[in-house]
């Protein structure tokens, strides 16, 4: 087996940053492409990226990991066709980009580089409605109540103030069983620091929504998985939701919350 290099400027989440990391990708000598998209409800479609892993020994230079000529299209609710064009970095985005991710819509990608065949869909997901918020004085954990949308998982993170310290990762998922229209969703645990009433006021809840298929690749990742960092896995089998020869990544509805004031 041979390792490579996976680097890949992530849009994931909530932070804008240029990871790397070694991946053993489970096939000898071969590159894998790496597909990254994140759909925010509500947003403009931002951009997919499409990248191939570089083997461990060669520097990372993102002029060598970009793929310039994949062939791409959205096609969105079974109809709506729209051709991807590549602008810089393995970015692709479409020609005039006015296209808004609405909560509900079907969005299905469709590539080819080369020989390899790429496919992914996503549901987006309701941007979350929060029904109220608490903290137990000296505790840890903020904890919401949100609105249920069927075909959606939750997860949340602590944010103190204006954004000075906030959690890195869910601790959970949050998974409504049928037939229920409310769901808890609780964060991991603040530092000590911030428990104290010198913060009161100041700490706050901020929900987010998944198409449920971020569930397989939560779950694969062992939990606790940096946000911002969602190819950022040594070996094993990740619960990726983009399909293909030789192909991984993430292709995924998003909804983010409004940050709400708890304590």
């Amino acid at each position: 087996m041979i390792k490579y290099i996976l680097t890949i400027p992530l849009l994931f989440l909530l932070l804008s940053c240029e990871k790397s990391q070694i991946v053993d990708n489970g096939a000898a000598s071969q590159e894998v492409v790496v597909v990254n998209c994140e759909l925010d409800a509500g947003k403009l479609f931002s951009s997919v990226t499409f990248t191939r892993t570089l083997p461990v020994g060669i520097p990372y230079d993102i002029k060598a990991a970009e793929l310039k000529d994949v062939k791409a299209y959205l096609k969105i609710n079974g109809a709506q066709i729209v051709p991807l064009h590549y602008i810089s970095n393995g970015e692709y985005k479409p020609m005039y980009n006015e296209l808004i991710v609405e909560a509900g819509s079907t969005f299905e990608l469709f590539a080819e580089w080369g020989e390899t065949i790429i496919y992914s869909t996503t549901t987006i997901p309701t941007v979350p409605e929060i029904n109220s918020a608490s903290y137990e004085a000296g505790g840890k954990n903020l904890k919401a109540n949100i609105k249920v949308h069927a075909g959606e998982v939750y997860g949340a993170i602590w944010v103190i103030g204006n954004g000075i310290a906030k959690a890195t990762a869910f601790p959970s998922l949050s998974i409504p069983e049928k037939e229920i229209f409310n769901i808890n969703v609780i964060t991991s645990g603040m530092p000590a620091e911030y428990t104290g009433n010198e913060f009161n006021g100041m700490r706050n809840i901020q929900v987010f929504s998944y198409d449920k298929q971020y569930t397989a690749y939560f779950n694969s990742a062992k939990v606790n998985v940096p946000l911002g960092n969602a190819f950022m896995q040594n070996g094993g089998t990740i619960g990726w939701n983009v399909f293909g020869n030789n192909v991984i990544g993430m292709f995924i509805g998003v909804g983010k919350g409004t940050i709400k004031n708890v304590n």
